[in-house]
């Protein structure tokens, strides 16, 4: 049987606490607000992430993990406080998203081994593409 929102929304708090993120950026909505942040809808075949903004859909993930689609939830907002951090503590010549990046698994790293190897295959696929610059 598939989790309600409620219920997703429950476990986001609980992993929430496991990073020191505020309540305020862990609010699970079931339908989108057009602003460009995320939503789940909890469909027979699984769960979509989605993200859209003025009737523009951004991205769509599908997943039928639940453990997936929470990683998805506090993936970004552990994000967020990443680039919180790295803005608090910029090193001039240096390419933020050195400390962007490592702040980031280290956040993950608090919730779960296997999320911290999942956000670092993430960023190393990043950096595949676009190498640090550093000045």
């Amino acid at each position: 049987m598939k989790p309600t929102i409620e219920e997703i929304q429950k476990v986001a708090n609980l992993l929430g606490e496991k990073i020191g993120a505020p309540r305020s950026l862990l609010i699970v909505k079931y339908r989108s607000p057009e602003d460009g942040s995320p939503h789940v809808e909890i469909k027979p075949e699984g769960f979509d992430y989605v993200c859209s903004e003025r009737c523009y859909e951004i991205y769509r993930k599908h997943t039928t993990s639940l453990d997936e689609l929470l990683y998805w939830i506090v993936s970004d907002v552990a994000f967020r406080l990443a680039s919180d951090y790295e803005l608090a503590n910029r090193i001039s010549g240096v390419d933020s998203r050195r400390l962007l990046f490592s702040e980031y698994i280290s956040i993950i790293d608090r919730v779960s081994e296997d999320w911290k190897k999942k956000a670092s295959d993430e960023v190393e696929q990043i950096l595949t593409g676009a190498p640090y610059s550093d000045e």
